[in-house]
């Protein structure tokens, strides 16, 4: 997130990657996007597409996120969970960018959530650029987190609105890339997020860094974690191809070095080659679910 990637990861595994902004059309050109919901609720996650409306950082426009509802049955109001992707360089700006983790939609429906699988600008139909950084460029990342944060603090507001929503019970998850995301907006989140989930955050590759890599790394997180108030639990598997246990308790301490909430960071046992992707498995609940429940319970009362 705050340092040197040294390798690609098709889950979009950190915030850094070698490149330049990648354009997508400019709002003129996408003026058919209204916000709001687009139809009715469909099949037996009742999953509906909506558009979210994100009035840029710098005042001079709006933009519209998609986003992909799915609802228990029931009028509601639900709690709420807001899924965040990770980054991917190959991703899509101009069609369809699936991030439809259904094993971890169907656990949370099952609790009595109801699900918002976010699309950040730049990927996919939502709208804006997707800013990347040259290697090593550290005001960058912090840039590129800024928009991430806008982009989530933003749709969680509007989505407090929202009949279907109980405002003042809201939790973020992230993946990846969209773990950092999430950490980093837990600092200024709106009222009414009471817990963040980040699965498999960080930066470094495990195999490749130096001790100047890991030393940046850890000074952002420290930065972002400083303010936070919100209780938060990190997931990391112990056979993580990116992030090895090491770096696992390496970010988590620096980013609660200086901060009075509960956080929790657990290293789960897995089998298998890699464990990045242990959120988007279909067996994936049966291995996190033991550890989010518990957290659920003490945050979303």
């Amino acid at each position: 997130m705050f340092s040197i990637l040294k390798k690609r990861c098709w889950l979009a595994c950190a915030l850094a990657i070698i490149g330049v902004s990648l354009a997508f059309p400019a709002l003129g050109e996408a003026a058919e996007f209204k916000s709001g919901a687009i139809g009715e609720p469909l099949g037996e996650l009742n999953m509906q597409v909506w558009r979210v409306p994100v009035e840029l950082e710098d005042g001079s426009g709006t933009i519209t996120l998609e986003a992909t509802v799915f609802k228990p049955d029931g009028e509601g109001p639900f709690p709420l969970a807001v899924f965040n992707h990770g980054m991917a360089a190959d991703a899509p700006t101009d069609g369809a960018y699936d991030f439809r983790p259904d094993a971890a939609i169907r656990w949370f429906l099952a609790r009595g959530y109801a699900v918002a699988t976010l699309i950040r600008r730049g990927y996919g139909r939502s709208e804006g650029v997707r800013s990347v950084v040259l290697d090593g460029d550290a005001s960058g990342l912090i840039k590129v987190l800024g928009e991430r944060v806008h982009d989530i603090n933003s749709s969680v507001r509007y989505f407090q609105e929202q009949a279907f929503v109980t405002g003042d019970h809201v939790v973020l998850v992230g993946l990846s890339a969209g773990g950092n995301g999430v950490l980093a907006a837990s600092r200024k989140a709106p009222k009414g997020v009471r817990g963040v989930i980040a699965f498999a955050p960080g930066t470094l590759t495990m195999d490749e860094y130096t001790a100047e890599d890991l030393e940046l790394a850890e000074r952002g997180f420290r930065m972002f974690g400083d303010a936070t108030t919100l209780p938060t639990l990190w997931i990391y598997t112990e056979n993580d191809e990116f992030y090895s246990p090491m770096l696992a308790r390496s970010f988590f301490e620096a980013y609660t070095s200086e901060s009075d909430a509960a956080q929790e960071l657990a290293l789960l046992p897995l089998e298998g080659e890699n464990g990045h992707d242990l959120f988007l498995r279909n067996d994936g609940p049966n291995v996190w679910g033991p550890i989010v429940e518990p957290f659920l319970d003490r945050v979303m009362p």
